[in-house]
């Protein structure tokens, strides 16, 4: 009786400890900390969206100035294409947040702004574990590029809409918007790759130094 109850005694403090590790340090259920990073990212872009869309889809009534602004950003766009555009000898010009090229017309409007897959590319990029370098390394390279890209699709839009009217509603909903959602994905998991491998070899570089300082 004894000796049994002995080893219940023995038992309970293991069974303690197994209840302990699976809660984690501080009463935390395991999978919380096994999903950590993950959940982490898509609490902290999902926020940064969230406030994306409740900034810049007011109604103009509540954001005059904000619309002003975001009218100003299109008109770029249609300045920067018939910029281009003249450049290799065709008749455009642009008025407002109008497109023109011949005697067709593109406007430029919500939507074709890019300025929601931009806003997802920031807000993934921040919401990374990763140092701050990469982070602004890949917001100052990412979104330019991106806003460049969106200009060659709006160039193109313009082209078929002058030579190819028919097809102008595919190439606009079906081929620019997915070509350049999936441009986005692609650029992001290009940086996120280079991005998480510089972690280890940084923690690998930081731990020679302090073994080259500890054995002196």
């Amino acid at each position: 009786m004894g000796r049994n109850s002995n080893k219940r005694r023995a038992e309970r403090p293991g069974e303690e400890r197994g209840s302990r590790n699976e809660t984690g340090a501080q009463g935390t259920p395991g999978w919380i900390l096994a999903k950590g990073p993950a959940l982490r990212f898509v609490l902290i872009s999902g926020g940064l969206m969230l406030l994306f869309y409740g900034v810049f889809y007011t109604s103009p009534e509540n954001s005059p100035a904000l619309n002003a602004f975001i009218h100003s950003y299109l008109g770029v766009y249609a300045q920067a294409g018939a910029f281009v555009l003249d450049l290799f000898g065709l008749e455009a010009s642009a008025q407002g947040t109008t497109l023109f090229l011949g005697s067709k017309s593109v406007e430029v409007v919500r939507g074709c702004d890019a300025m929601e897959p931009i806003a997802f590319f920031v807000a993934a990029v921040i919401a990374m574990q990763v140092s701050l370098r990469s982070k602004l390394a890949g917001l100052f390279a990412g979104v330019p590029l991106l806003v460049l890209l969106n200009l060659v699709r709006i160039l193109a839009l313009s082209l078929v809409s002058a030579k190819l009217p028919q097809y102008f509603e595919m190439a606009h909903v079906a081929v620019g918007q997915t070509v350049f959602v999936l441009c986005t994905l692609c650029l992001w998991f290009v940086w996120a790759l280079r991005a998480t491998r510089e972690v280890p070899a940084r923690r690998e570089a930081e731990g020679e130094a302090r073994g080259a300082v500890s054995s002196e």
